[in-house]
């Protein structure tokens, strides 16, 4: 009979130290252990039949023991660069063909160039654009000219009715207060003048009439005076007249012209400046036009120029070539480069990962996503660099479940998950499988048992423990499990032995699904510890 590591180990007895001096004594001694053996064979070995199978091998057995347990989960994943730079097709609008491909696994430097994409169409839109945008800027120029033009001219015309308006008030005060008066003063002096010289005459009259009388003046003279005298008379009235006429229709009719005149001015001054406004919106709304028209242009024209750059793709860093999404998309939906193949707007051409720091990408299924937190420890194997152990830490799960790969099973959740490793080496590759371990739990000091050790019936588990020569089936509750052991929560006690794998007649000991034994876990125990945790068996 073996046991497992750790368990009691069952020794055969020591042989005696001394033989018998006398062969007497040997035979004596021989002959009870003969007759001893004779009756076991009799009796067909019972106590020792357990032990062994039919065909004479020993059956193993393992002594249950307080241990330390690991809870682990397996995961499979993908190598990728923590930190990868992705070189895409940034040529907007439509898909462009690839001309020139740095071949893959190039070692580039920052600067070189990568891809050489389709520009034809893009250099004959671009020459068309740029056409546009020189009409464009000749006919912002236009409008900015003729602008000034209608500010230089509004500015005259508003000028020249300021200065009209001005010169029409002037005229008004100046009729008022001045012309006005100087000409009613001309009349009156003309009026004053005229009755002096007409009393002069007469008076002048009067002395020559009493010399002519006398003899010394001629009637001629006489006849001369008396003329004088009528046409004084007549220029007197005149004056008079116009004096009346000066009085009472000159200054109304004056008065009025020159208001109205003023007015006019006024009225035109004003719709001058709002026809000035009206030219000079219309100008500058122009101007603002075509200033859009050409901002639109230069839009279009420096995107053009911007898509005809992208047409020529550089590093932007040092790196080694990787085509399509580093080391992601190569199932049934990848699409591999290659010169002539056209590539669609924001498709990734290539990426330069940076492997001095390489993380696995992987999915954990969402009834384990309780059990995985960021920083939990984890060991990492890669068949692509046999014999190599790596370690690292779980940094990202998310929150969220997705179904990615629901096209295989509509019913899958996921959580997407990075682990990132703590060294690096060479060897490594993006997209290589990795193996992951998830350092779930260390559980110190609790019983626990192989898997191979429990047999399940129904929701009850059950455990072939030593009785003596025999062995008993037993009840267990079961708790935390790893791949190899699971945790005993009730029914065994530590160095209580138990089968690894009992035979066919110890099996046939094990109740019916629903039935119980009677001893050992309770079955509602039993039950609530297999909807807890994970059982085996």
């Amino acid at each position: 009979m073996t046991t497992h590591p750790g368990t009691a180990t069952v020794t055969a007895p020591a042989a005696a130290s001394h033989a018998p001096p006398q062969r007497a004594r040997r035979v004596v001694w021989v002959v009870p252990v003969l007759l001893t053996l004779g009756i076991l064979g009799a009796a067909g070995a019972g106590w020792l039949r357990p032990w062994f199978r039919s065909d004479g091998s020993v059956i193993d057995m393992f002594v249950v023991a307080p241990t330390t347990m690991m809870i682990t989960l397996k995961e499979d994943g993908e190598l990728r660069p923590v930190q990868s730079i992705e070189i895409k097709n940034e040529v907007q609008g439509e898909r462009v063909t690839i001309e020139w491909l740095v071949p893959e696994s190039t070692r580039v430097s920052a600067g070189d160039l990568l891809v050489k994409l389709a520009s034809d169409d893009i250099r004959d839109r671009l020459e068309m654009d740029e056409l546009e945008l020189s009409n464009g800027k000749t006919a912002l120029e236009q409008a900015e000219k003729e602008l000034e033009l209608t500010l230089s001219e509004n500015e005259s015309r508003i000028q020249k009715a300021e200065i009209d308006l001005k010169i029409a008030e002037l005229e008004y005060t100046r009729y008022t207060e001045g012309e006005y008066e100087k000409a009613l003063k001309a009349i009156n002096i003309n009026i004053q003048q005229t009755e002096t010289d007409l009393a002069r005459k007469e008076d002048e009259l009067v002395k020559n009439q009493r010399l002519e009388a006398m003899g010394f003046v001629s009637r001629a003279k006489i006849q001369e005076i008396e003329d004088t005298i009528e046409r004084l008379k007549m220029t007197l009235s005149r004056y008079q007249l116009e004096k009346a006429i000066h009085e009472n229709y000159e200054w109304e009719k004056n008065k009025l012209e020159r208001s109205s005149a003023v007015d006019q001015a006024r009225d035109e001054l004003e719709r001058e400046r709002a026809r000035a406004q009206s030219r000079e919106s219309q100008a500058r709304a122009k101007v603002q036009e075509q200033f859009q028209g050409l901002a639109i242009r230069e839009t279009r024209y420096n995107r053009r120029r911007e898509q005809l750059d992208r047409c020529e793709i550089r590093a932007p860093v040092d790196g080694v070539v990787q085509y399509g999404e580093s080391g992601r998309g190569r199932g049934w939906r990848s699409e591999r480069v290659g010169v002539g193949e056209q590539v669609f707007p924001g498709q990734i051409i290539m990426t330069l990962p940076d492997t001095s720091q390489m993380m696995v990408s992987t999915r954990i299924h969402e009834a384990d996503r309780h059990k995985v937190g960021e920083g939990l420890r984890c060991i990492v194997t890669v068949p692509a660099v046999p014999g190599r152990t790596f370690t690292g830490t779980v940094t990202k799960i998310a929150r969220f479940a997705d179904s990615e790969r629901s096209w295989l099973n509509p019913n899958l959740k996921e959580h997407a998950t990075e682990i990132r490793l703590d060294e690096h080496d060479p060897a490594l590759s993006p997209g290589d499988t990795a193996r992951i371990e998830i350092l779930i739990e260390e559980v110190r000091d609790v019983l626990a048992v192989p898997v191979q050790a429990i047999f399940s019936r129904g929701r009850q588990h059950y455990a072939f423990v030593q009785r003596g020569n025999d062995s008993e089936v037993v009840s267990v509750g079961l708790g935390r499990a790893t791949p190899t052991m699971v945790e005993i929560t009730g029914g065994l006690q530590a160095g209580q032995r138990v089968l690894m794998a009992p035979t066919e007649l110890q099996l046939a000991k094990l109740p019916a699904p629903g039935e119980s034994t009677g001893e050992g876990f309770n079955a509602t125990e039993t039950a609530a510890a297999d909807t807890d945790g994970t059982s085996a068996g």
